[in-house]
């Protein structure tokens, strides 16, 4: 990992066990939209595609879809400063040679592309409007991530750049408010596409839908919808269910267990051992582990899961079970 490419204020984010973006505080971040529109595209074995993230900000988007599908991903931002955070998200995943971040405006794009070829285009557009969501944010690279409008980047901008550069059956992917679903069966009419795949995002049982997940298909204006199942976020307050937990964190982690100098145990879940491991050993982790008698310590045993919130639960079950009964299970004894 290129750590020399960072700037001070800069921060890696693991997303995944394959991938990890860089972010700063001083710029818009990726949000729960971009992890729900990865999970909610369909994957490829063709190396041949080729794909461009529309308003790509971070590069979440094309960075995940190019580290589970063959084929070359564009990175289409407007934001100088988010080009910079993506070719350097590019360069530690090691996807220089698949992946390229490039500094434009949606709308100037005839000069990148070529009419009719792109395969896939993916995007989080700006989907709050300006009469109904009129507290828009002071800072100018927001107000444009979550509002568009003007000639920026809108429902109407994307379908128009889409029918221009996708290849006819070519695959729009979006996020939007699901309250705009007329308008975006009608602007999808209006440009000669089908909607192919739909599915509603609610915050928790019997709430309205709050945003739509949808792919359409250029000119295919007769399309069968699927409407997949609903994607319910919370079971309880601050409580992901398990599926909305699995598509979010959808990294690897581990339940792990120490063992310390006077023959405590101490267990924990984490989603890089060996760095969590160096942060106890340098009396950096949790407070149990800090003082001079607990160490050294010694990594006993670890478990994977595919999920945090998998591995807190087990993490949770581990800790009520008395001390034979622990080191039965780990084979400690």
């Amino acid at each position: 990992m290129e750590k020399s490419i960072l700037s001070a204020t800069d921060k890696i984010e693991k997303i995944s066990d394959k991938v990890s973006i860089v972010q700063n505080d001083n710029l818009p971040k990726f949000g729960m939209d971009a992890l729900l529109l990865s999970n909610f595209v369909d994957k490829s074995k063709s190396s041949k595609l080729k794909i461009a993230d529309f308003g790509s900000g971070s590069g979440i988007l094309g960075l995940m879809y190019a580290s589970v599908n063959p084929g070359r991903v564009f990175l289409i931002e407007v934001n100088p400063e988010l080009v910079d955070l993506e070719n350097k998200s590019i360069k530690i995943n090691d996807l220089t040679d698949r992946v390229v971040a490039l500094n434009k405006d949606i709308n100037d794009l005839t000069e990148i592309f070529k009419i009719n070829s792109l395969d896939v285009i993916i995007s989080n557009p700006p989907y709050f409007d300006n009469v109904n969501y009129e507290q828009t944010s002071p800072d100018g690279y927001r107000k444009s991530a979550r509002h568009g409008g003007g000639k920026n980047f809108g429902l109407d901008t994307l379908f128009d750049s889409a029918k221009l550069f996708l290849k006819s059956r070519g695959k729009l992917y979006f996020i939007f408010r699901a309250e705009r679903i007329a308008e975006i069966f009608k602007t999808a009419s209006a440009n000669g596409f089908g909607i192919d795949k739909i599915c509603f995002v609610y915050t928790k049982k019997g709430s309205d839908a709050k945003l739509v997940l949808v792919k359409a298909i250029k000119q295919s204006k007769h399309a069968k919808i699927k409407i997949q199942s609903p994607l319910i976020l919370y079971d309880q307050p601050k409580r992901l269910n398990k599926k909305s937990a699995n598509i979010l964190f959808s990294r690897k982690y581990f339940f792990y267990v120490l063992k310390t100098a006077d023959n405590y145990l101490y267990a924990g879940t984490t989603n890089d051992v060996q760095k969590r491991f160096s942060a106890h050993q340098n009396r950096k982790g949790a407070k149990f582990t800090k003082p001079a008698s607990r160490h050294p310590l010694t990594l006993v045993f670890t478990k994977e899961f595919n999920s945090k919130s998998e591995a807190l639960s087990f993490e949770n079950k581990f800790k009520k079970l008395k001390r034979d009964e622990k080191e039965n299970y780990i084979n400690l004894k």
